[in-house]
């Protein structure tokens, strides 16, 4: 059974969403996540050996290969040893510790099931791999440019808001827990249950929430964002707002400031006046 994105969502939250069946797996594939998720915070640098527990005799030409022909190489030999999920969640480490990356990207995760399989035309399904890294990369941007949006579109919302109160807790919250409910925010910013419901309320008549759960109790509510990506709102069409101009750097202002004393302690110098000592 393949597992979708937001099916993780729902159960990182343990928040069942509308149309969306319980994950089942003949194993429990989903154990590991956990563990996955305590080594990317930690992002300890890693010989990649540390991450492959085999075995391997690795041709003379090695050193080199390109450094990322070599991580597709080891991460298929690992897939072949081992038939769990193990190899793709130890990509992004191992793209890491080759210095593909500068960083442990999460988002790198080529789950092919073709790494399993020994193709006699290895050179073939190369270009392959590369597609798959790159949709991920590009993905992965394009994910980032939706929360930046959400936060530009959350500014602008709190901005024109006359009294935003607790407003801005709820939507910096949300950048963190994107799937919530009004019990949840209700716990977290220390709010009545009707009061919490008052504020996903508000939110989502301003847009950065949507209600996903199609009922009038126990609503579950999601980040426009996500909500969008996961098919339960259409894309906002046209083009987007221009973001808020940025205000000049503090040191500019400064410079400015002093000029303008500077200017004002000569002209007193000239007309005779002394300027008071510090």
């Amino acid at each position: 059974m393949e597992i979708d994105e937001i099916d993780i969502f729902s159960r990182e939250y343990d928040l069942p969403l509308p149309g969306r069946r319980p994950i089942a797996t003949l194993y429990n594939e989903l154990s590991g996540l956990e563990s996955w998720r305590d080594e990317l915070r930690q992002a300890r640098q890693q010989h990649w050996r540390e991450l492959i527990p085999l075995s391997l005799d690795l041709p003379g030409d090695w050193s080199d290969r390109p450094l990322l022909l070599r991580a597709l190489e080891l991460g298929a030999r690992y897939a072949r040893a081992e038939r769990s999920s193990a190899p793709w969640l130890a990509f992004p480490a191992l793209l890491g510790a080759l210095g593909v990356t500068r960083n442990v990207l999460p988002c790198l995760v080529p789950a092919d099931k073709a790494w399993r399989l020994a193709p006699r035309d290895r050179a073939a399904i190369v270009p392959r791999y590369l597609k798959s890294l790159t949709r991920l990369a590009e993905d992965a941007l394009e994910q980032l440019s939706a929360i930046e949006a959400s936060r530009q579109a959350a500014a602008r919302a709190i901005a024109a808001e006359r009294r935003p109160g607790a407003l801005g807790t709820l939507l910096a919250r949300l950048m963190i827990a994107p799937l919530t409910t009004p019990r949840e925010i209700a716990h977290a910013l220390d709010l009545t249950l009707s009061g919490a419901g008052k504020l996903l309320a508000r939110a989502a008549a301003l847009d950065l929430v949507v209600e996903v759960s199609a009922r009038q109790s126990w609503r579950v509510y999601l980040a426009r964002d996500l909500a969008t990506r996961y098919g339960f709102v259409a894309a906002r069409r046209g083009r987007p707002p221009a973001p808020a101009a940025s205000t000049p750097p503090i040191d500019d202002a400064l410079a400015r400031f002093d000029a303008e004393i500077a200017a004002l302690d000569a002209q007193l110098a000239r007309l005779g006046v002394t300027a008071p000592a510090d």
